[in-house]
C-alpha cells in the first residue's frame, strides 16, 4: 500500500484433516460480541451429533433432525439462504464450526 511494507501476524497450526458442520455469525455490541444466528450443515456425522449428548448409548439420537429436514424442501433451501445473506451482510466476525475427520 503506497510503497510502505505491510506485515500482519498468523498463526499456522497443523491438524489432522477436518470438516466444516456449521457458520457462526457474531455482531458487535457494547458490551462485546453476540451470536447472530447459526447455520449447520445438511448432513452431520455420528461422531459430531455424539458430543451433543450426554449419554448416547440411551438417547433416541434425535439431534439435527428437524434441522436436517430444511434441506429437504424449497422453502426450507431458501430460509437457510436467507441466514446465510443476513449473515454475510450484518454479522462483522464470522466463525466455522468444524471437527477432524
Amino acid at each position: 500500500l503506497h510503497k510502505k511494507e505491510t506485515c500482519e501476524a498468523v498463526t499456522v497450526i497443523e491438524t489432522p484433516p477436518m470438516i466444516v458442520v456449521g457458520v457462526v455469525g457474531y455482531i458487535k455490541t457494547p458490551r462485546g460480541l453476540r451470536t447472530l444466528n447459526t447455520v449447520w450443515a445438511q448432513h452431520l456425522s455420528e461422531e459430531v451429533r455424539r458430543r451433543f449428548y450426554k449419554n448416547w448409548y440411551k438417547s433416541k439420537k434425535k439431534a439435527f433432525t428437524k434441522y436436517s429436514k430444511k434441506y429437504e424442501n424449497e422453502t426450507g433451501k431458501k430460509e437457510i439462504q436467507a441466514e446465510l445473506e443476513k449473515m454475510k451482510k450484518y454479522a462483522s466476525v464470522v466463525r466455522v464450526l468444524a471437527h477432524t475427520q
